[in-house]
């Protein structure tokens, strides 16, 4: 490109449509989430059918947009207010677009920019203030909104439980070496990190206490308990200086928990696992499930799921099975929240035959 690459702050997101509704200070999260790609003349953006998890904003050069193998098509210029829009506007590209001159576009996650569009028209239509709603929400310069929100589980929860769920978390300031929450005591609040690190150790006595985790900024912990009515199983303490949000437990279940709890009946389980779409992961302990389980399921007991996630293919979805439905919900909580496709194998494992 012959012209200098412009720094991307939030004055210069507003110009485009629809990222200049946004408030200044998401905006300001979102400089963080953006990135540049440039394309030479005669190169693809994309073609016709293509399936786009990003949206693009041509910022210089000239694109010609056209169907496949269809006569030449029409010319999207820089500067104009038609290149002031994503292109294209749909997650699958319905044209062709080739750079007829050097191409330099911003790209932001699609589903991002609908997601902070839906959270803040909803929270505009309920009479919340954007401001007020964001003002402490970064204080320490970390994303932990945006990267909460990215989460492919908090995706898929209503914008007015998300606007509930940040108007009622506290705000929590911890010092290096405290303990948030204590292995075998209640379960009382959930908890997002949004500065510093914790770690998470497990007492197994006589044992040392052993590490099973290093939490970052945007991290969750503290669900397991809620959702099961269980004791800790484990202990989480601050390695640094930090903030924490929390949000109580019976808010946490109205609001998080209750929107992602998908459930299957066994008809439609073996269904899903007989046509290879799905596989069982049955996260009692070995003994259990050495006694009884199911046919081709996988055992990750719940203690392990989150450090051997990585076992599981993404590509498939995993309904989560145990004896009463309990700890099933708590590790299809854990999977979504990581970005995969669970379920619940409601009334846990069937009668035996």
């Amino acid at each position: 490109m012959t012209t200098a690459i412009p720094p991307i702050t939030p004055e210069f997101l507003a110009r485009w449509v629809p990222l200049g509704s946004l408030g200044p200070d998401t905006r300001e999260e979102l400089t963080r989430k953006t990135h540049w790609i440039e394309r030479p003349a005669g190169a693809f953006l994309f073609k016709s059918g293509e399936a786009l998890g990003q949206a693009l904003f041509l910022e210089s050069g000239q694109i010609e947009l056209s169907r496949h193998g269809g006569a030449p098509g029409r010319l999207l210029q820089s500067g104009t207010a038609e290149s002031l829009h994503r292109i294209p506007a749909s997650p699958t590209a319905e044209f062709d677009a080739r750079c007829v001159t050097p191409v330099r576009c911003i790209a932001i996650d699609r589903q991002l920019i609908d997601m902070l569009l839906t959270w803040e028209q909803s929270a505009a239509a309920a009479g919340a203030n954007t401001e007020a709603r964001v003002e402490e929400a970064d204080e320490a310069d970390d994303d932990w909104m945006l990267r909460l929100l990215q989460t492919p589980a908090f995706l898929m929860i209503p914008p007015a439980h998300l606007q509930a769920m940040f108007m009622r978390m506290q705000t929590v300031e911890a010092v290096a070496g405290q303990v948030i929450l204590r292995q075998d005591e209640e379960g009382d609040y959930f908890y997002v990190i949004t500065h510093g690190r914790c770690i998470v150790t497990r007492q197994q006595p006589p044992n040392r206490p052993i590490q099973l985790a290093q939490l970052e900024v945007g991290a969750c912990f503290g669900e397991e308990a809620l959702i099961s009515d269980a004791p800790r199983n484990a202990t989480v303490t601050m390695l640094t200086r930090g903030t924490l949000k929390r949000l109580s437990k019976q808010d946490f279940r109205q609001l998080l928990n209750e929107p992602l709890a998908r459930r299957l009946s066994w008809t439609e389980a073996e269904h899903m696992v007989e046509q290879g779409r799905a596989r069982l992961v049955d996260v009692r302990l070995p003994s259990e499930f050495h006694n009884r389980s199911l046919p081709g399921s996988l055992n990750l007991p719940l203690y392990l799921l989150r450090m051997r996630l990585n076992q599981l293919d993404p590509q498939l979805s995993w309904i989560c099975v145990c004896d009463t439905g309990r700890r099933s919900s708590v590790a299809s909580f854990l999977l979504m929240h990581r970005g995969y496709d669970a379920y619940i194998l409601a009334q846990g494992m069937p009668p035996a035959n």
